[in-house]
């Protein structure tokens, strides 16, 4: 460029501002020197500089004049007009900023700049740590020096001299026209490989822009705006982990209440809503099968359809009517609509499913109310979920004739009974998960007849995959052996009584008549009498060809040898047991005001052991005390029994309830009853003094450990004896006797 181009210039002078004036004057002077060496081709620097300041040492173009690489960085363009500021106040604001980062600047060892990129940091205790330099002594106090990790530092083989870029004004070709807009040059400074912008780092973030140091003093290391944010970022994934885990500790979230009271969860039927009572979550007479009336009577249980589902929200506030029944003093209670059942869960929720207990009781097949009820301190306290189910008793729920087995394909009749349990266990797999149970954790838990009931259930094919594990409490060991049309001959009398000769006449006469035809010997109970000859029992269970096809020892014994094999896959544990005297009643200790030895003998005599002339022979074991002739009752019809069923045929643990634990205190004696070891088991058991409370204790820990656990504490097989403590039961004497003699199982008791 001439000299002559250049003053032409500077008749423009009068239109720029006075930054762009001395911006110019400077620029003049460089191009008068290029101008002057136009001849001379300067060199770049060596590889000690970098490619920066490469591209500002300048190029030389065709025509002779140098180009200068210009930086525009976003924001670096003023717009005319209102949008500009006055150029003096500017200028002095950029004076101040540079004072004030004047004073903020460090130099290292090397006299090198170090510039406090994040100065708001630097009165933070943390930061002032990590800055602390190795030589420090007080950082010898400190625990642990953290470092920066490598994967952070950027590293050059070139010495690198670290820069701000300050934002200035950009020069504008020198052919461009004047439109009006001043440009602003940002003020660079140069280093290898980096250009970092002297901006806050609120600035620096909103437009992406991060410092990076190339080069750290192992004294006095610098922090990096992508550490400081990497730190950040794991302090907040921190904070996040603490509150999502601080939210989920604790017991989990239950369903919400209505009115405080009330819980709503649902069924495949429906949504339903019981109360909260007692600390726990009741819902009482929740329908699980059809009504059993009209066409339904004396038919198999059908499970509920979509026609006979509820719309609205069904209310299981308030407990239902048993099953129509016969009591042990011939008294009728219950209704025919009964296929209902209650459950008792500590927590309605999804998560940590509890076991379930399905309580199944009867003091026999004709009826009686069990003791076997929801419990809800236990509920709460073991953390089990209770399902108690009502289910068809007597002629309703056993009676086997031909013209109702000639009304369906294959003929059948007779064990209704079974298939309410069959349909209760599928009710429990598919909806116990909406009440907190777990489906592939259900005890089966049968007393007296409901255990004789349950016993013969494990033998059902169709109910092999419904229950993890049975507790079977004084069950008969008497099975049906009859087949469906010995049953159907037996029964005779009824049809006779009923006068019916179809099934639409049973289902349409009343429910009185139904149970005054029932004969009266249907209705005894034998099990706290002494065996007589030519006693007669009825069995209600029959082989009825639908549920049970084989005796009930011929299935055990399949499981028996799958549990050898080590075949496991249809075997489920089995726990039996009984009470010492479990022959005891209050009908039998009143029917004598004072228990002599002569009574008691004479008893004896007059039953089929002193028939046989074994009473001297049975008194060497038992005394001639009211407790000792209930323990007789209670080993020739219970006791004895189940332990040659334990030992010859299942393999099973066995536990006898002894009278020193249960029976301390009561009347005088150590009486342990038919009903001691459920009663423990649900917390109803009346304990007056420490020994009972102490056979609480011990007959829990064994039941409820096999609830979770799926066996018994102790060993797998053997007799176990439950007084104080769980101590084991070398032996029984007189059921060796007894069995010897042929007394035993012959003579056991069918409920």
């Amino acid at each position: 460029m001439s000299t002559m181009d250049i003053n032409n210039l500077e008749n423009e002078d009068e239109n720029k501002t006075p930054d762009k004036k001395q911006i110019e004057a400077e620029e003049k002077e460089i191009m008068l020197k290029n101008e002057e060496n136009s001849e001379v081709i300067p060199e770049l620097k060596a590889d000690n500089d970098g490619p920066v300041k490469a591209a500002l040492s300048g190029d030389i173009t065709e025509q002779g004049r140098e180009v200068k690489p210009k930086f525009i960085p976003i924001g670096a363009i003023k717009m005319p007009g209102f949008f500009m500021k006055n150029s003096d106040k500017d200028k002095s604001k950029d004076e101040d900023v540079v004072e004030k980062d004047a004073e903020n600047e460090k130099t290292d060892d090397d006299g090198r700049i170090k510039h406090n990129r994040l100065q708001f940091l630097h009165t933070c205790p943390f930061t002032q740590f990590l800055h602390r330099p190795k030589n420090d002594p007080e950082s010898k106090k400190a625990i642990f020096n953290i470092k920066y990790p490598k994967i952070f530092q950027k590293r050059s083989e070139t010495n690198p001299e670290a820069t701000l870029a300050s934002m200035e004004t950009l020069e504008d070709k020198l052919d461009t026209p004047n439109d009006g807009m001043e440009n602003v040059k940002l003020e660079m400074e140069t280093e290898e490989g980096n250009v970092a912008t002297k901006l806050p780092l609120k600035e620096r973030i909103r437009q992406k822009k991060f410092i990076i140091a190339n080069k750290r003093s192992a004294e006095n290391p610098t922090s990096d705006d992508i550490v400081v944010c990497a730190l950040a970022m794991l302090v907040l994934l921190a904070v996040i982990v603490g509150i999502v885990i601080g939210a989920r500790a604790g017991p989990p979230a239950e369903r919400p209440l209505r009115l405080g009271r009330y819980m709503t969860t649902i069924t495949t039927c429906g949504p339903v809503e019981g109360i909260l009572d007692e600390g726990v979550y009741k819902f009482y007479n929740i329908p699980y099968a059809l009504p059993p009336v009209g066409e339904n009577r004396f038919t198999y249980a059908q499970p509920l359809n979509l026609s006979t589902c509820w719309n609205d929200t069904y209310k299981a506030h308030e407990p239902g009517p048993l099953c129509l029944q016969f009591l042990e003093n011939t008294t009728i209670v219950g209704e025919e609509d009964c296929l209902t059942l209650d459950v008792v869960t500590p927590h309605v929720r999804y998560d940590s499913p509890l076991p379930v207990v399905v309580l199944i009781g009867a003091n026999s097949l004709a009826g009686g109310i069990s003791p076997a009820q929801p419990s809800a301190l236990y509920a709460r306290t073991k953390e089990v979920v209770f399902v108690r189910p009502n289910f068809r008793l007597g002629p309703f729920g056993f009676l086997a004739l031909d013209i109702i087995s000639n009304s369906r394909y294959p003929p059948s009749s007779g064990n209704y009974a079974i298939s309410d349990l069959l349909a209760v266990l599928k009710w429990v797999k598919y909806n116990i998960k909406h009440f907190g149970g777990d489906a592939a954790s259900v005890t089966l838990l049968g007393h007296r007849a409901g255990a004789t009931l349950t016993a013969a259930l494990t033998t059902v094919a169709k109910a092999q995959k419904l229950y993890s594990r049975v507790w079977l409490s004084s069950a008969s060991v008497i099975f049906p052996g009859e087949t469906l049309e010995q049953s159907q001959k037996n029964n005779e009398p009824f049809k006779q009584r009923i006068k019916c000769e179809d099934l639409e006449c049973l289902q349409r006469i009343s429910t009185t008549e139904i149970l005054a035809a029932s004969p009266d010997v249907w209705l005894g109970n034998n099990v706290g009498t002494l065996p007589v000859t030519g006693e007669f029992q009825h069995s209600w269970l029959v082989l009825d060809g639908t549920f049970l096809r084989f005796h009930a020892y011929e299935s055990w014994n399949a499981q028996k040898e799958a549990k050898k094999s080590g075949n496991e896959k249809h075997f489920r544990p089995m726990v039996f047991g009984t009470t010492e005297h479990s022959g005891h009643s209050e009908l039998l200790s009143k029917k004598h005001l004072n228990w002599t030895p002569e009574i008691v003998e004479k008893m004896v005599n007059d039953s089929v052991i002193g028939e046989k002339n074994l009473t001297s022979s049975v008194f060497l074991h038992f005394n001639k005390t009211y407790e000792g002739l209930v323990e007789l009752i209670s080993s020739v019809r219970t006791l004895c029994p189940l332990v040659s069923l334990a030992r010859m045929r299942l393999l099973a643990p066995m536990y006898v309830v002894m009278g020193s634990g249960a029976g301390a205190g009561v009347l005088g004696s150590g009486i342990a009853g038919i009903n001691a070891d459920i009663e423990a088991i649900l917390g109803t058991f009346d304990s007056e003094v420490p020994e009972q409370r102490r056979f609480m204790a011990a007959m829990q820990q064994l039941f409820y450990y096999f609830v979770w656990h799926g066996h018994l504490p102790g060993p797998e097989t053997g007799l176990i004896a439950v007084g104080q403590d769980l101590l084991p039961l070398h032996g029984l004497p007189a059921c060796d006797l007894l069995i010897q003699e042929d007394l035993v199982p012959r003579y056991a008791h069918i409920d």
